[in-house]
């Protein structure tokens, strides 16, 4: 019985220490990893440049219930940044964000980068994201395998004034299809991680049902202790009557005592039987004996069944560390399915939100669209009035006039000529969306044909324009010349006198930020004019900012406005990256298909 109950007690504790060795393993790579994470995030704090003095203290601020937030802070309290000590916080909103210097957002709780950015521009706060698409965020970091990656976006980062280390550039991605190819690969190794954790899952299940087979084991042992125990019951009955039986014989041993000293006279006469008396009391002990070595057994026999009722209680205890593992694991997930819960509302509200916002903004972009075409066409009669009354006066007083006069007169006719053209330019942009046929387009045919019409204008500056084969897409092939004759004509209008313009038109396939399984054609004009101030880059598609005068550049400030416009038309967007005196370069993207 001793040995059975230590091999089963071995066996129970063998498994349960393999139960949790196999849960450690499985939670050892997802630890290295998280702490490499925090490592990167600090070095790379580490080899950027603020456009202002930092504080005392240096704080990074994690977006979301992300357990980095559980790492940086250890590793806060081993490393420093920027020669300060770290703070880690915790932002559950992007609105609740401030006094931060570094704030890490990742990807799976679906915080919208555009968003996140517009909030921070211009307040001195880097942010790295982890898994976002390429060029989204001012650093992004993606896991490959058992270590991370990064990209880095020279234009946000420059826009907010941020330097990087040359080393920190030296290993960065620079371009998106491998970003997108480190992505697919991160994507693979989360797959097999998965796969391993199903695996091992499996392997929980399969003991499970082993510890249910044990348990099988125990309730048979049980029935054998409880068989063992009425055994003992019986055994004590008979030492009992064995007893007595002692008790008897002892007292008969007494009464021959008292008989032999009656008969010392008869001394020799009962020798015989006095020595047989002797042999039979002699045989009386030896029973005596045997009975003790039996009572010995049965106390043996106790101790087995103590160590037995020892190895159930471990047993127990055992069970119950193993319902308390279950217990918190269903607590852990419960938690998290309320966090997901409350974000997913939260995210509906948003949604509801936005889309009440786009429809009151569509209702007030008709409302000025159609106050803008009523106003430039109620200004044109006037104006042709004024027009024909100036030619009138010239012919008819022109004589009449002196020279002060006669310059007045065609500082008016001017001034009615500018009017003129920003009326029918106003015109032109409310008409800009009124007839939603798109057709397939081919923009190397319309750039062809458009480089034609203003050959005179290329002549004259000298321009080059550079461009290989463009692509074809679905879209409103008026609007589009009309775009593509904006971004030209400012480039080749917007270059200093003593420098022949250069023009360098390309496209490459990009994916859209808002929708992932989106495909964009990003166009791209770049200069060497002139370039714009960053201080002004803002406002520059506004309709009717003009950065220099009439006598500087003609123009009328809203060429840029007409772009924006139509890129938004065809569900694209448009921006721009400049320095002063070293050109400036638009880029806007076209999906696929509309």
């Amino acid at each position: 019985m001793m040995r059975g109950g230590s091999f089963l007690k071995s066996v129970i504790i063998i498994f349960f220490l393999g139960a949790l060795a196999s849960m450690s393993a499985q939670q050892q790579p997802s630890q290295v990893s998280r702490v490499q994470r925090a490592i990167y995030i600090f070095n790379i704090a580490q080899q950027v440049s603020w456009p202002e003095p930092l504080e005392e203290q240096f704080v990074i601020g994690v977006l979301g219930p992300d357990r980095t937030l559980i790492d940086l802070r250890a590793m806060a309290q081993q490393r420093r940044v920027q020669d300060r000590q770290v703070a880690v916080v915790n932002f559950l909103s992007i609105k609740d964000i401030q006094d931060v210097d570094v704030l890490y957002v990742n990807r799976k709780y679906n915080y919208q980068m555009p968003y996140v950015l517009q909030s921070l521009e211009n307040k001195g706060v880097l942010v790295i994201a982890e898994d976002y698409l390429f060029n989204s965020s001012m650093i992004n970091i993606v896991r490959v395998g058992e270590t991370f990656r990064h990209q880095i976006n020279q234009g946000l980062l420059s826009q907010n004034s941020f330097k990087v280390a040359p080393s920190l550039q030296s290993y960065a991605i620079a371009n998106s299809e491998k970003w997108q190819a480190l992505f697919e690969e991160a994507q693979d190794s989360l797959q097999t991680v998965l796969a391993n954790a199903k695996e091992k899952d499996e392997v929980i299940n399969r003991q499970e049902r082993e510890l249910l087979s044990q348990n099988e084991i125990i309730d048979t042992i049980q029935e054998i202790v409880k068989y063992k125990d009425n055994s003992i019951q019986e055994l004590r009955e008979v030492d009992k009557l064995q007893k007595k039986t002692i008790e008897d014989k002892r007292e008969i041993a007494q009464q021959l005592e008292i008989k032999i000293k009656n008969q010392l006279r008869e001394l020799d006469k009962q020798e015989v039987f006095l020595q047989n008396s002797k042999r039979e009391i002699k045989l009386r002990q030896d029973s005596i004996e045997v009975q003790k070595v039996s009572i010995s057994d049965q106390k043996k026999v106790l101790l087995e069944q103590s160590s037995e009722l020892d190895l159930r209680a471990t047993v127990n205890w055992l069970l119950t560390g193993i319902a308390l593992l279950f217990l918190i694991a269903g607590f852990v997930l419960y938690k998290n399915y309320r966090t997901k819960k409350k974000l997913i509302e939260q995210l509906t509200i948003q949604n509801a939100t936005i889309l009440e916002q786009k429809e009151e903004l569509s209702q007030k972009n008709e409302d000025l669209e159609q106050f803008a075409y009523i106003a430039s066409h109620d200004l044109q009669e006037p104006l042709n009035t004024i027009s024909s009354f100036i030619g009138l006066i010239r012919g008819d007083y022109g004589e009449q006039f002196d020279e002060v006069g006669m310059q007045s007169l065609e500082f008016i006719e001017e001034a009615s000529d500018r009017m003129a053209k920003l009326i029918n330019m106003l015109l032109e942009y409310s008409r800009i969306g009124k007839t939603r046929v798109f057709t397939q387009v081919d923009t190397h045919k319309v750039l062809q044909d458009l480089e034609k019409d203003i050959t005179s204008l290329v002549t004259r500056t000298g321009a080059t324009i550079n461009y290989t084969q463009l692509p074809v897409v679905s879209g409103s092939e008026v609007e589009l010349r009309l775009l593509f004759q904006n971004l030209i004509t400012n480039a080749l209008k917007f270059c200093p006198e003593n420098k022949s313009p250069v023009l360098n038109i390309t496209t490459t396939k990009v994916s859209n930020v808002d929708n992932p399984s989106q495909g964009m054609w990003q166009f791209s004009f770049s200069d060497n004019g002139i370039g714009i101030h960053q201080a002004h880059q803002d406002r520059i598609f506004s309709i009717f900012q003009r950065l220099h005068t009439n006598d500087e550049y003609e123009g009328t400030g809203i060429g840029l406005a007409h772009c924006k416009k139509i890129v938004s038309i065809h569900k694209g967007s448009i921006w721009l990256e400049s320095e002063l005196g070293k050109g400036t370069t638009f880029y806007f993207t076209i999906p696929y298909g509309i």
